[in-house]
């Protein structure tokens, strides 16, 4: 019951792009205000979701609304534009089944053939059937609904004309119910109903310039278009931006001359209906995906939520993942290194070759040598294994060239021995200066991550031992260089060793590899089907939960509680990381998603992590509401996590990783800063033992693993 429950609500929620219960609830009952048009809409969504079941569709669509929609709109326009009796009463359930089909025909057509939505053109084509069959009977009358607008008039005739927009989408003819539809938009999302305010606003101001003589009933049937078409191009299809808003404010334009044309094509014979809506919104998104550049304007790609959830999902998606490559490379060698001469260095890394690193081994006072001696087997890098940084074949070897005493250069063989490794199309990476005959593979050889392939040396245009690497793009000896990044290292700092994720280090720095804690990396190792249990306190009250592994049909693994909630995360072999949470924030695993957002596989006391959440993700954040009217514009508040590993002796049974979360607001919103953390106990067993969360220094969540 509560599953049909819900597919109807969504439903109306899919109106106007909303995925909230609450809203398609409060939709639902402003429907009402014209008992007639809200019964009969209700029917439209009960007969098509039915439907739907009983022809065993897809469940999780069923229940989202993508099937009901079409069914409310189609339902309501019934008794909007006809005076309900048995007869109509008795043709209407077949036509709302006529309008299924078709939704599921073309909203599945256009979702794989055109990657777009089908909004609601199977209502409009099903209607436009419907209008023209009942041509053939004289009994059915078409009819003007009653509406109780005679109670408004104190409402300035602009604002009247606004709630008239609003209502008329979901065919009201009330200003009640464009009222309560404002008011719901105003709580659902800020920016949604900021847009409808200004699409209405310009929808008026437009039309006096292009269609002076214009009557009040364009005002309305161009303000629904343009409202219906800016929500869906200034936030809810394509993500909250500058450029989205701007387009929205064109689509303005847009909308009056589509409804126009509309209205003349048509002759009056059937009612313009969204079809401007429908028009304008799938043309501009299909156009949009021709361009080459798709920043700016970025159409959605993810499950949406609200236009304010989409925008930092999307921007903190960017902040985390941005830099992702499709191959993880690693630094290729053991322990810690200095990087001598980095990308653009002052010496050779010069023009075409600037992507090029150069890494010595130094002691704590900086010398690169034991002694003042100047035998090339004093200085530490000497001789030391280089790896290789991915895997791949080994295209090229060259070997055999006499290592220079310090301080000499041999220009004749610039680049001394060397291996060239071929990771992936047009992914080559090259370690030159290389040790004489010390090679360890040979061309045609395939090797692993990590395999040793040569020793340190100083060969080649080369006067002091030292390692020069390079990605490139082809397997010639001394090709130019290619920008790419690694993907994971600790880069030593006044406060640590700082995790670096997908970058290349600064000329200066001391790196070293992750090297991964057995415990740490099992902790975090789910299996599919894995189940764990969990005893909770949350403001002092108790609770159990339990968490499964699962994986979707993208073959993305999340964690699922045994109320529904998601948490979706992805390992390599070196790190943990959550993508996203869906559900409740009073459960164990939303806290767990705070408190585990990205953990290294590796164990030093003094290192240190850096992330960022999106600020829907935190607790208690309603203070961004104000904010969220200028989305569009600016962002004003940024969120930061610093992770690190507590204090541990050696006889301690557990590690405990710390988490800081501050939340900065900008400008006027400085006053609504807060501070966030939590604790995350691991046993040296390689399981993960406790979960704590504070709000300043007070703790409001804690919970306990009983089983896994």
């Amino acid at each position: 019951m509560s599953f049909f429950v819900d597919s109807i609500l969504f439903s109306y929620g899919q109106i106007f792009f909303s995925n909230r219960r609450w809203f398609g609830g409060l939709l639902l009952f402003s429907t009402f205000i014209s008992p007639e048009i809200g019964l009969t809409s209700l029917l439209g969504v009960i007969i098509s979701n039915s439907t739907a079941i009983v022809l065993r569709y897809d469940r999780v669509k069923i229940k989202s609304g993508f099937y009901g929609f079409n069914g409310i709109l189609f339902g309501a326009s019934v008794v909007f534009f006809y005076k309900l009796d048995l007869q109509l009463l008795g043709l209407a359930p077949l036509f709302i089944v006529i309008v299924f089909l078709l939704a599921s025909v073309l909203e599945n057509y256009f979702a794989t053939a055109f990657n777009l939505p089908g909004l609601s053109i199977p209502f409009v084509i099903s209607l436009y059937v419907f209008i023209i069959f009942l041509s053939n009977y004289d009994s059915i009358v078409a009819i003007s609904p009653k509406n109780f607008n005679e109670y408004f008039t104190f409402i300035p005739l602009w604002l009247q004309n606004y709630f008239k927009s609003l209502a008329l989408i979901l065919f009201q003819p009330n200003i009640l119910t464009g009222i309560i539809i404002s008011i719901g938009l105003i709580f659902f999302s800020r920016i949604l109903f900021l847009l409808s305010v200004v699409s209405f606003i310009l929808n008026v101001l437009f039309l006096n310039l292009i269609l002076p003589q214009h009557s009040d009933a364009l005002v309305v049937i161009t303000g629904f278009n343009s409202i219906l078409t800016v929500l869906a191009l200034g936030g809810s299809l394509i993500i909250p931006s500058k450029k989205s808003f701007a387009l929205a404010v064109f689509s303005i334009l847009l909308a009056i001359i589509f409804t126009g044309f509309f209205t003349k094509l048509l002759h009056g014979s059937l009612p313009v209906l969204v079809l401007p809506f429908n028009f304008i919104v799938l043309f501009t998104l299909f156009s949009l995906r021709f361009r080459q550049e798709q920043s700016g304007l970025v159409a959605l790609y993810f499950a949406p939520g609200s236009p304010e959830e989409n925008y930092y999902y999307h921007h903190n998606r960017l902040k985390r993942f941005e830099r992702f490559k499709n191959y993880s490379p690693e630094l290729p060698f053991f322990g810690e290194w200095h990087v001598s001469q980095g990308y653009k260095g002052k010496h050779t890394h010069k023009d075409k070759w600037r992507y090029a690193l150069d890494f010595v081994v130094t002691d704590d006072n900086g010398k690169e040598s034991k002694t003042e001696s100047s035998g090339v087997s004093e200085y530490f890098c000497y001789a030391l294994p280089v790896l290789a940084c991915l895997d791949g074949e080994v295209v090229r070897v060259i070997d055999g060239i006499p290592d220079n005493n310090i301080g000499d250069i041999n220009l004749e063989t610039n680049w001394g021995n060397t291996v060239i490794i071929k990771h992936g199309e047009n992914l080559y990476s090259s370690i030159s200066h290389l040790k004489e005959s010390s090679t360890k593979v040979k061309v045609g050889d395939f090797v692993k991550k990590g395999n040793i392939i040569g020793l340190c040396g100083n060969s080649g245009r080369s006067p002091y031992p030292h390692i020069h690497f390079q990605f490139q793009q082809s397997d010639k000896l001394g090709d130019v260089t290619l920008e790419y990044s690694f993907a994971h290292y600790f880069a030593k700092t006044e406060s640590g060793l700082e995790l670096k994720i997908f970058e290349s280090p600064d000329e200066g720095m001391r790196v070293r590899n992750i090297e991964v804690h057995k415990s740490i990396k099992e902790a975090f190792s789910f299996t599919l089907g894995e189940k764990i249990k969990l005893e909770c306190t949350f403001n002092r009250k108790s609770f159990s939960e339990e968490w499964e592994v699962k994986v979707d049909i993208y073959n993305s693994q999340f964690l699922e509680s045994s109320d529904g909630n998601r948490a979706y995360f992805f390992n390599t072999d070196k790190l943990f990381y959550f993508i996203s949470y869906t559900g409740k924030k009073n459960t164990a695993l939303y806290y767990f998603y705070l408190a585990a957002h990205q953990i290294p596989f590796s164990f030093h006391k003094d290192i240190y992590w850096l992330d960022r959440y999106s600020i829907v993700d935190l607790p208690k954040t309603n203070f961004r509401y104000p904010a969220e009217f200028f989305l569009h514009f600016k962002n004003f508040f940024l969120t930061n996590a610093r992770f690190s590993f507590a204090e541990r002796n050696e006889e301690d049974e557990y590690f405990r990783i710390r988490n800081n979360i501050e939340v900065g607001g900008l400008n006027l919103f400085r006053m609504f800063n807060r501070r966030f953390s939590s604790v995350l106990e691991i046993n040296s067993d390689g399981s993960i033992q406790k979960i704590e969360f504070y709000e300043k220094d007070v703790i409001t969540f804690k919970a306990k693993i009983i089983s896994n």
